[in-house]
């Protein structure tokens, strides 16, 4: 189903993956960009891959790929230094595709985005709001999850950030730093040093002139974040109305890495109120379901962007969160909590009556964790719900090292279980009887698997 070919995928990428090395047991993070041609192959490429405890690894790249009529695909990817990994795709339009890797060896889940050529070789310019998410171990104890925003003129990087560590320490700093001239491929580097005198050195990929993709490229650190160009400032109270829906992700000190995900919603009123507020979550494999919640909000006097909430949910305790707006439509956020280092983002939700008719369509998907076994599991691939109630999965699977060669379906069922909040739920024969899904429109959303003693997540979209 689906008018998709080679040629759909065609252009200059920017992609990002974070995933796990099942020889060495360490987590890594991988970034880069590509070159593809329309026919099949990948003509050229730099990639960066760091994993827990070693330095970076900068390489060239080449390959191949096919794509097939539902947007479903896979690339070999070559390195110029020797060895090879295979990338399954799922194309959600030609400028955007998820992507998860099917190796034996190695598995991981991340996305690339075609890039604008007519920027790619330009320093960034102007105010960006970002996140960055890094660490240090696998316990979760050396985890740094930090939001913020930074201006950029003429290569030079002046801006503040919240900075959250374990044991639920917000730190604001102040930041300094430079982004050097990148490559005719959009690659960069630079470095950036905060007002506690720590210096973090990452290499970023332009996008295009409003995004900016971060990757840590210190010895023995991982990290991956997200620079977009911040528009209507100054914000106040009124810049956060309406509804949103958000998805975070974060390192516990019980599970490790990827040790908490949660979706929800909520609405905010414009003077500092917020209502009908929802979530899902999952930490150290212990499912939390459908809790709903009130709670108060305050825009930072400076009108820089940075909003602080606090939650009160109708089971467990108070919940502080930090957010950095990007607009007031988009907006960067932690979850300030001593148990965990989680953040993510939220995203204006759609204003329409949610209903199993709502979610129709064929879209692209993917979903990234852990089990408490453990045992890793990455997937991606197209989702196909019927307006009525039934759907089908077919989707690669990497479960820690034992990879599929051909996609797999699977059918199932769901429904809304809300027509306001836009929360679904879902169960598919042979996967699980708890997904649940929070509908940024009808076209997008976040995926939870909330069942016990998983961790994993991801995200979907509709294709055309």
């Amino acid at each position: 189903m689906g008018n998709f070919t080679n040629a759909s995928f065609i252009g200059h990428y920017a992609y990002t993956l974070r995933g796990i090395d099942l020889n060495t047991g360490l987590d890594f993070r991988e970034s880069g960009v590509l070159t593809s041609d329309g026919n099949g192959n990948i003509t050229s490429g730099e990639d960066d891959f760091l994993e827990l405890n070693s330095g970076p690894s900068p390489d060239t790249i080449s390959g191949t790929y096919t794509i097939r009529n539902d947007g479903i695909g896979v690339a070999t990817v070559n390195f110029g230094l020797g060895g090879s990994i295979t990338l399954a795709l799922t194309l959600v339009s030609s400028s955007r595709v998820y992507v998860t890797e099917v190796d034996t060896f190695a598995t991981a889940a991340g996305s690339a985005v075609q890039q604008d050529t007519n920027v790619i070789s330009l320093v960034p310019s102007g105010t960006f709001a970002f996140h960055m998410h890094t660490a240090n171990s696998q316990s979760g104890i050396g985890s740094t999850a930090s939001v913020g925003a930074f201006t950029v003129a003429s290569g030079i990087a002046n801006g503040t950030e919240d900075s959250l560590t374990q044991g639920g320490v917000v730190t604001p700093l102040t930041l300094t730093g430079s982004f050097f001239t990148p490559d005719a491929a959009g690659r960069g580097t630079g470095t950036i040093t905060d007002s506690a005198l720590h210096t973090t050195s990452f290499t970023y990929y332009v996008v295009n002139a409003s995004t900016v993709r971060l990757m840590v490229s210190d010895l023995g650190v991982i990290g991956l974040g997200m620079a977009e160009a911040q528009t209507g400032a100054p914000f106040t109270n009124a810049s956060l109305t309406g509804s949103y829906a958000f998805g975070t992700r974060g390192d516990t000190l019980i599970f490790g890495t990827d040790g908490v995900g949660t979706a929800g919603r909520f609405t905010a009123d414009g003077i500092g109120g917020i209502s009908a507020g929802a979530f899902d979550s999952v930490q150290d494999g212990t499912p939390s379901g459908n809790v709903t919640f009130t709670g108060t909000y305050n825009a930072n006097v400076d009108g820089k962007g940075e909003v602080t909430a606090t939650l009160t949910p109708s089971v467990g305790s108070t919940i502080h969160e930090i957010s950095w707006m990007v607009n007031p439509n988009r907006a960067f956020l932690l979850v300030d909590d001593p148990s965990r280092v989680e953040d993510g983002s939220a995203d204006t939700q759609q204003a329409i009556t949610y209903a199993n008719s709502t979610l129709t369509g064929q879209f692209a998907f993917f979903m990234h964790g852990y089990t408490t076994t453990p045992a890793t599991f990455d997937r991606n691939g197209t989702l196909i719900p019927n307006g009525n109630g039934g759907m089908t999965l077919t989707y690669f699977l990497n479960n820690t090292g034992a990879v599929t060669t051909t996609p797999i379906s699977l059918t199932g069922t769901y429904a809304v279980t809300s027509t306001v909040t836009g929360r679904y739920t879902g169960s598919v024969n042979t996967l699980s009887n708890n997904l649940v899904f929070y509908m940024i429109s009808g076209n997008d959303g976040y995926v939870l698997q909330a069942d016990t003693g998983t961790e994993i997540d991801g995200n979907m979209s509709k294709q055309p």
